[in-house]
């Protein structure tokens, strides 16, 4: 799923402001209130990687409140709609647990302590 979506492009529409992302960048959005969505990687229970956004946060020690998920057919799916699962083409024992890795610096006030040395999530 990596290699289908590298390049694709989506729009997230926060609230009335717009960011386009592209599946492989290495952008940081400040939402709001601390919390930025970046690019990333997923890393599925099955051992698939696929290029994903990540809602994080930054005022704390990088919280995870939120993954999309680049499918092969253009779209964000993300996870906790009703259509996660299916729109990944796997089951919920090959998808969870996953890890996740961002790809691009946060701007923490303390370390991280849910990343390991390696930088995917414990």
């Amino acid at each position: 799923m990596k290699n289908q979506t590298k390049g694709n492009k989506v729009t997230v529409d926060f609230g009335g402001r717009k960011s386009t992302f592209t599946a492989g960048g290495r952008k940081r959005y400040m939402i709001g209130d601390g919390i930025v969505m970046v690019n990333g990687l997923i890393r599925f229970a099955d051992g698939t990687e696929a290029h994903c956004l990540l809602e994080i946060g930054e005022h704390d020690s990088g919280e995870h409140f939120g993954t999309g998920v680049f499918t092969p057919n253009g779209e964000l799916v993300f996870q906790g709609e009703d259509n996660f699962l299916s729109a990944l083409g796997k089951t919920k024992e090959q998808v969870y647990p996953y890890k996740y890795k961002y790809t691009v610096p946060l701007q923490m006030f303390r370390d991280d302590h849910h990343i390991g040395a390696d930088g995917w999530s414990l």
